[in-house]
């Protein structure tokens, strides 16, 4: 959803709606905004005093506890994501199953690092074939 209106063109777009003989058609293109939007604005300055736009509800609130994280981290603070996340899903024991992403976005919000690598994997920088036998001697 997008961001609201500021407050200040609010309050100058209702003030000059209530000052003015104009119409909503005329005030509305004077600002740039829709008419239906200043009528909104005028309707709620009316009933309560102020066209300031109502709170944000909802979104999303993330599954993982972050305690519990915290707590894995203190125990093994060098794991990967996915190692984290199997600790963390047999420590909730089933209560609340969490994907890797969800434990990688928890770390982000609280500032952590991660490692990109399982410690047993092999590089991924090794040659995809072997070297050129060099020169042909043709010639």
């Amino acid at each position: 959803m997008a961001n609201p209106y500021p407050i200040v063109l609010r309050e100058r777009a209702v003030r000059a709606y209530e000052d003015d003989t104009a119409s909503y058609l005329e005030i509305a293109e004077e600002f740039e905004i829709g008419v239906a939007t200043l009528q909104r604005w005028v309707r709620r300055a009316r009933d309560t005093g102020s066209p300031a736009p109502l709170p944000k509800k909802g979104g999303w609130h993330s599954p993982v506890d972050m305690p519990t994280l915290l707590a894995l981290l203190e125990e093994r603070p060098d794991t990967t994501t996915a190692e984290l996340t199997r600790a963390y899903n047999r420590r909730v024991a089933r209560a609340v199953r969490v994907h890797r992403s969800s434990i990688f976005r928890a770390l982000q919000r609280a500032g952590y690092v991660f490692k990109k690598n399982d410690p047993d994997r092999p590089s991924s920088t090794r040659h995809a074939s072997k070297p050129c036998a060099g020169p042909s001697g043709a010639g």
